[in-house]
């Protein structure tokens, strides 16, 4: 029997797993935490585990016969004997299946035959599956629904996701998240693990990834990258090419160690006294009180003249963080989640922590903001007049529920959407940026950002034309005063 938990929203493309960020490629496809794969959105198949979950199977990768009226292609399983096994199948299976024909959120599953998705799938599941065949094709049986975020997780992917949500890294690697870059044939590294042999070697952000170990990074026919091989036994070294924009090629070799890091918020003092947060995730149950340290350590110089919150590498996560981020910075009534049949307001009640309540916001969004990345950003600018710059985001900000089956894998499905105060359907323009400069990740470097010089430059202007019209008004006051009888 499925549970409902509470809605959350993910990265694009089946959105996915935090299991797989942190241990192997997951076949949902996901952003590639700490220096993972990361596929393309929706890819008509991912290819088998390439570093599989500890303890599971490999599924095969000999193609599968499905009728040609299902549209994913599905992996061809070995069948088994096991009938308590598949009498459990069975019962995951047709549990997910009701979920969907019941709460999903288009009527028209997105113009999927549901009935016949489901008919040729019981199929493969009365054959008799091991396992990790099993949740592999239940994960390409959501894919069908083909709206690039729901998806379905396996029991290992699903612990890895709960220490995801508790801010917790545990794994052996160099310590860099990144994303497949397809059309460019490299990936991109997002941020560095503080205390990493990615750190020690000086990789930063924005570098781009062109081989490991004598191979390309990215990407194969279906548009998935190699970021796995990353991964190693602790002590081992790791061959990479890398570049950062502007400059040359360079070869820097790494020693794979035990990573051990929460994720944290990047925040810095920047020239005029503006403040600068970078917001990594959505998931992370440890950022709201991270938050509150942060904007208490601005104000402790009399608070920042404006603050940059960057954006631009989060993907999304749980509507608890959500709503406890929005809250330092907004109050009220914030918009609506919308599902088939009724809607219910976003609402949260508002912290006020060094002026955070009225402090000049400018918010930094890109390709990779994702989800209730982008709901966090579109609320701002819409209900608290937050200047929003760098490139329109795709769109994805469907409310996915997740729900719990009795084999401890999960499935998450999208059942609402959200509508801001002006009505504005999200999925359909993303977030539009008051200044839009149409630059990705791996076209700058730290240094040299140009839409994060653009947001100073706005936050810059409005404290000039806020202080004139301080000044003009004093002025006034004592004119008027030396007037009056």
């Amino acid at each position: 029997m499925a549970t409902k938990r509470q809605p959350a929203l993910y990265v694009s493309a089946a959105a996915l797993t935090i299991a797989c960020l942190l241990i192997g490629l997951c076949a949902t496809g996901s952003l590639g935490w700490w220096a993972l794969a990361r596929p393309t959105p929706t890819p008509a198949l991912p290819p088998p585990l390439a570093s599989p979950i500890p303890g599971t199977a490999t599924p095969s990768p000999i193609p599968a016969a499905i009728p040609s009226a299902i549209s994913t292609a599905v992996p061809t399983i070995t069948p088994t004997t096991d009938s308590e096994a598949t009498a459990r199948h069975l019962r995951v299976f047709t549990r997910l299946w009701t979920l969907v024909r019941d709460d999903y959120l288009y009527p028209d599953y997105n113009g999927a035959d549901w009935d016949a998705i489901g008919e040729a799938y019981r199929a493969r599941v009365e054959a008799g599956l091991g396992d990790e065949d099993f949740w592999l094709l239940m994960k390409a049986m959501l894919r069908e629904l083909n709206d690039d975020h729901s998806h379905f997780l396996s029991p290992g992917e699903v612990a890895e996701q709960e220490l995801m949500e508790a801010g917790t890294l545990d794994y052996v690697g160099v310590g860099f998240s990144a994303s497949a870059v397809p059309d460019k044939g490299y990936a991109v590294i997002l941020l560095i693990v503080p205390d990493s042999p990615a750190a020690d070697a000086g990789l930063r952000s924005h570098d781009r990834i062109l081989e490991i170990d004598d191979q390309p990074a990215c990407c194969d026919e279906e548009g998935y990258d190699f970021l796995y091989h990353l991964l190693g036994p602790e002590g081992s070294a790791v061959k990479l090419r890398v570049q950062t924009p502007g400059k040359s090629p360079r070869t820097v070799t790494l020693i794979r160690r035990r990573i051990q890091s929460s994720l944290s918020l990047e925040t810095r003092q920047l020239e005029g006294g503006i403040g600068y947060i970078l917001i990594p995730n959505l998931w992370d149950e440890t950022l709201p009180e991270q938050m509150h340290q942060a904007l208490e350590d601005l104000a402790a110089g009399g608070g920042p003249s404006g603050l940059v919150v960057d954006m631009r590498v989060n993907a999304g996560g749980s509507s608890t963080v959500l709503r406890a981020l929005l809250s330092f910075f907004a109050d009220g009534e914030l918009g609506h989640f919308v599902s088939q049949d009724r809607k219910w307001p976003l609402r949260v009640r508002g912290t006020d922590v060094g002026g955070s309540q009225n402090v000049p916001l400018a918010i930094l969004v890109g390709k990779d903001t994702v989800s209730f990345g982008e709901l966090f950003s579109g609320v701002l600018q819409e209900t608290r007049g937050a200047r929003v710059v760098g490139r329109t985001t795709d769109g994805n900000v469907e409310i996915l529920s997740g729900h719990d089956f009795e084999d401890g894998s999960q499935a998450w499905i999208a059942q609402e959407t959200f509508r801001p105060p002006s009505g504005t359907d999200w999925e359909e323009t993303g977030i539009v940026p008051d200044v839009e400069i149409p630059l990705d990740w791996d076209e700058f470097t730290v240094e040299d950002d140009p839409q994060l010089a653009a947001a100073v430059e706005l936050l810059s202007a409005s404290t000039t034309a806020d202080q004139a019209c301080a000044c003009a008004s004093s002025s006034l006051e004592k004119t008027l005063n030396a007037d009056w009888p």
